[in-house]
């Protein structure tokens, strides 16, 4: 029989106090502590039985057999159609249907389990059933049974509202200015101006405008816009060499301050990307519209951009991004897929899938792409963090939704747009095309 020593079981009552807590108060910090303490038991678990196979959650066995779930999607009473429903395993792996024109759903072969179901359609906000304290509301799946949850009210969305002259509101300040050159294209260099502004105190300093060298001063230019993963300045050579194209380059990475918030990365993003369309970084700028892009982890940004600023959005750009946080998720703890160190409890800081639902339908546009602008997608088969399924998962959804996408797809290196003297061919060929699709949408 299991028996844990007197000391490990001071340790493990310390640790189900942690969970408790995590459960009662979900936030990044307390997931991922709860994530931890989750490992550290089932390692003393280990430890103690090594005789048995012990799998530590979330890669746990499920129970044999499946069950169903049916209900009902709302707003302010009324049926909402077309919505999207997603239950997940412990794991990750997403369990989804769309509602008819009743707001009824119907999900198929859920192992039998505990679970919050979550919802998303165009123009409302993404909901997880909760009860009228915010809780979130358990509905457990029996095998070869069908489940009934409650209705599932979704809220109306809405943009972004920023003061009437943010540039003034938010203290945007240049901070420096100088000239940089990238190997490609040949020849290509650009002036680099380095903008601040605070916003929901802090102060985001990661803000850059490119510009071409010796611009007339009457000078238009399209702009691009460009949320990267990492710190903005390590991306020089590539914010470089797009405004050598005649491009009003902007560019602005995660501040520090905001840790793994994506929604303050996003607003942040959001402000930038009003000024910037406003002339505030520069009078050189024309559009009224940008092309926005994403890489990576930014992508997450991007999707939460789309839906802060759809008037300032001609077409968007995901480079490796993220289309499906539910079965990102799952390869990620069925050790399918590797993080960057820095990345290490990215996921598990969104909290356990099956019960806090909510931050992975934020950041997967696949369940809600209807009425978004074109899209481009890039992915390369060779993707060791974020599987090419995920691009081939928005490829389908954006086009079974009837928005025009336009992908890329290759296969020769496991990075994207690392301009240096050892550019491939195909990140030659993904920069021209970029470009062009700048142009399919109109901005360039």
């Amino acid at each position: 029989m299991f028996k844990l020593r007197p000391y490990q079981l001071r340790k493990t009552l310390c640790v189900l106090i942690a969970l408790l807590f995590t459960a009662c108060q979900p936030s990044a910090e307390a997931n991922v502590i709860g994530y931890m303490a989750s490992q550290q038991v089932c390692q003393w678990t280990q430890a103690a039985m090594p005789d048995e196979v012990v799998e530590c959650p979330p890669a746990r066995p499920m129970p044999e057999g499946v069950g169903s779930l049916t209900g009902l999607v709302l707003h302010n009473g009324g049926p909402v159609a077309n919505a999207s429903v997603v239950v997940a395993e412990p794991a990750g792996k997403p369990h989804a249907a769309r509602t008819d024109d009743s707001g009824r759903y119907h999900i198929d072969n859920i192992p039998p389990g505990l679970y919050v179901p979550a919802a998303v359609a165009a123009g409302y906000e993404e909901t997880a059933l909760h009860d009228d304290l915010g809780v979130p509301a358990l509905v457990r799946i029996m095998a070869e049974q069908v489940a009934a949850a409650p209705p599932l009210a979704l809220t109306l969305s809405q943009p972004a509202v920023l003061p009437a002259d943010p540039a003034v509101a938010f203290a945007l300040t240049q901070t420096n200015i100088h000239t940089t050159t990238a190997p490609f294209p040949v020849g290509a260099a650009a002036q680099v101006q380095a903008f601040q502004f605070t916003y929901n105190d802090a102060v985001v300093d990661t803000l850059r405008l490119y510009l071409p060298r010796d611009l007339a001063p009457d000078a238009k230019l399209p702009l691009l816009f460009m949320i990267y993963p990492t710190h903005v300045d390590l991306w020089e050579t590539v914010s470089t060499a797009f405004a050598s194209h005649n491009v009003a380059f902007v560019a602005i990475s995660p501040t520090a301050t905001r840790g793994i918030d994506i929604e303050g990365h996003a607003l942040d993003a959001n402000a930038a990307l009003q000024m910037a369309v406003r002339g505030d970084l520069s009078p050189h700028i024309q559009s009224e519209k940008a092309l926005v892009l994403g890489g990576s982890f930014s992508s997450a940004i991007l999707n939460r951009l789309l839906r802060l600023a759809p008037a300032q959005i001609a077409g968007w750009v995901t480079v490796g991004g993220i289309a499906d946080a539910f079965s990102g998720t799952a390869d990620y703890y069925a050790g399918v897929i590797s993080l960057p160190p820095a990345y290490t409890y990215a996921i598990p800081a969104l909290g356990p899938p099956h019960i806090q639902p909510l931050a992975f339908l934020r950041y997967s546009p696949v369940y809600n792409v209807d009425g978004l602008p074109p899209a481009m997608i890039i992915h390369t088969k060779a993707d060791l963090v974020l599987r090419i399924e995920q691009a081939y998962a928005l490829e389908k959804a954006l086009q079974d939704a009837g928005v025009p996408v336009t992908v890329f797809y290759y296969e020769d290196v496991s990075h994207y747009l690392q301009i240096d003297e050892n550019l491939s061919d195909a990140g030659k060929e993904m920069f021209y095309r970029i470009l062009e699709f700048a142009q399919q949408v109109g901005v360039y």
